[in-house]
């Protein structure tokens, strides 16, 4: 190859020092074959490159970003035209109901709002039905009221009210209604998250319950734990930065009825609940302080008594 270019050479050499490179090169290439296939190899693998290049970043979109809209409490046919304008795909992938929210709308979504993506993406979302999820509502009777909880709480509803009733065993289930009918038999459908009110036996001859500690726990946690000591969850005071979002994550910082103390069956206990961290700190250490305190007047109480007790047995 290279001797077939040396004649070139040699002769551009000879040509006068005033002719420029330009003109010397394309001397070389006017007259050297080679010299030419070279260039003309060269000039097609650069063309190659930059149409591969090219036609790679239309296809990936290189470089078209876009921040992904906030479509939460938007309906799909708003959601649908805020994303039409960034070529967005969007696919519902799930449906819940939540009553505290307007039915039809938009949930969550994924990605998250505020996170960029490349046009053509799609964007899952979770949407609120337009009526609520039926579930068959357990038939409890005749199970203790741990039982029932557990059966309740895990078919998705709640506990409306525990209505007690006098009879020999303590908190078993002597019955359930439904929004006001009697449940009899299995088979009978319940919205979700809906209640249920539960019979229970009560012997006189056994202790009133013992209020449970409440503060520091959810909603959720709360009302468990009052439901199975055989407690009604009277109202819930929220703060004014508690909201149907967080509304599961806040906890309880006070409550009606303090921790250790005995109450009726059926008796309604109040909770209040925030998001404030240091709110619920200082909850639990006034709810252990008042529990001790309790504690002391009762043990006093009990001294005093067997003082008396004492005195009456010393004969005159």
């Amino acid at each position: 190859m290279y001797r077939n270019l040396r004649p070139a050479i040699y002769e551009m050499k000879r040509q006068p020092r005033n002719m420029n490179v330009i003109e010397k090169f394309k001397q070389l290439i006017s007259q050297n074959f080679l010299a030419r296939q070279i260039i003309l190899a060269v000039s097609l693998l650069l063309l190659l490159f930059i149409v591969i290049s090219v036609s790679l970043s239309i296809f990936t979109r290189h470089g078209q970003k876009y921040r992904v809209p906030d479509f939460s409490g938007m309906t799909l046919d708003e959601a649908r035209k805020t994303s039409a304008k960034l070529k967005l795909r969007l696919e519902v992938i799930d449906s819940v109901f939540v009553s505290t929210k307007a039915k039809g709308i938009i949930l969550e979504q994924y990605p998250k709002a505020g996170n960029f993506v490349k046009s053509g993406r799609r964007i899952f979302l979770t949407t609120n039905t337009f009526s609520p999820k039926m579930v068959p509502v357990p038939y409890v009777t005749g199970f203790s009221l741990r039982q029932a909880k557990n059966k309740i709480v895990g078919a998705g509803l709640t506990i409306s009210k525990l209505t007690y009733k006098q009879d020999i065993a303590t908190n078993n289930i002597l019955g359930q209604r439904y929004k006001g009918k009697n449940i009899t038999q299995n088979g009978t459908m319940g919205e979700i998250g809906s209640g249920v009110e539960l019979i229970v036996g009560n012997n006189p001859a056994d202790p009133d319950p013992i209020v449970p500690g409440l503060v520091g726990l959810t909603v959720d946690q709360a009302r468990n734990r009052l439901w199975e000591s055989g407690f009604n969850v009277g109202s819930i005071d929220q703060d004014d930065n508690v909201n149907a979002d967080n509304l599961k994550n806040a906890k309880v910082y006070s409550q009606s009825i303090g921790k250790n103390r005995p109450a009726m069956f059926g008796r309604s206990v109040s909770l209040k609940i925030t998001m404030d961290d240091k709110k619920v700190a200082n909850g639990i250490q006034a709810m252990n302080r008042d529990a001790e305190a309790y504690q002391r007047e009762q043990e006093a109480l009990l001294q005093d008594s067997l003082n008396m007790t004492e005195q009456d047995l010393i004969p005159e």
